[in-house]
């Protein structure tokens, strides 16, 4: 049977995310005959922003050891960063995934998404207003279920001491404010077993499922 949906995985560093994705993706691929796509955090329509400068593909939003060791960019930087996610993200959606799911019937899996850019932009070197940020990404298409990520603050910085633990309580809240106010999104406490997490994370995609076959 064919069960195509998208869905997010996001969370701050530390919070499990490689785990969870890693341990659900088989079980999604048994469901799902048509399989699976993964990304990592876009759509990735558009090339890495390191392709320009004719450095390697390797760019913020992939997997980092330090998220924040970069200066942010000035003003112009920071816009130009915005503008060209923001694009990848719209055009990105309806050129690229849209078809996946929808043409090819596959579960369309990303390793966060715009949210995270929302929620930490520093991690990609973008110094803009929150506010902002939000309002342009608002007319972007919310994946069909979001599934924030995350436990105690302490505990999350105690796995990954990468930014400082206060920045970690910042993400941690902001990841349940957006659980609570997005009916899309479902929290999910990483902090319990990882049998206990998984099944959060099952029941969370089985219900998100019920309510589109609705």
């Amino acid at each position: 049977m064919n069960r195509k949906m998208i869905i997010a995985f996001t969370g701050t560093d530390g919070s499990g995310k490689s785990t969870v994705i890693d341990r659900i993706t088989p079980w999604l691929e048994q469901m799902n005959q048509s399989g699976v796509h993964y990304e990592h955090l876009r759509p990735n329509w558009l090339p890495p922003l390191s392709r320009y400068s004719g450095a390697s593909n390797i760019e913020a939003t992939q997997q980092v050891q330090s998220p924040h060791e970069k200066t942010p960019s000035g003003l112009l930087g920071s816009l130009f960063r915005l503008c060209y996610y923001f694009l990848d993200y719209l055009f990105g959606y309806w050129a690229k995934i849209r078809p996946i799911a929808s043409k090819g019937g596959k579960i369309c899996l990303f390793d966060r998404y715009y949210h995270d850019i929302v929620i930490d932009p520093r991690r990609l070197r973008i110094s803009l207003p929150n506010q902002l940020i939000s309002l342009l990404f608002s007319v972007v298409p919310s994946p069909d279920l979001i599934i924030c990520l995350g436990a105690d603050p302490e505990l999350i910085y105690a796995r990954k001491p990468e930014t400082s633990l206060e920045e970690v309580r910042r993400q941690v809240e902001s990841l349940k404010q957006l659980s609570l106010r997005e009916g899309k999104a479902a929290w999910v406490d990483t902090g319990q077993s990882i049998e206990d997490t998984l099944a959060q994370v099952v029941g969370a995609i089985k219900d998100s499922m019920q309510m589109k076959n609705k």
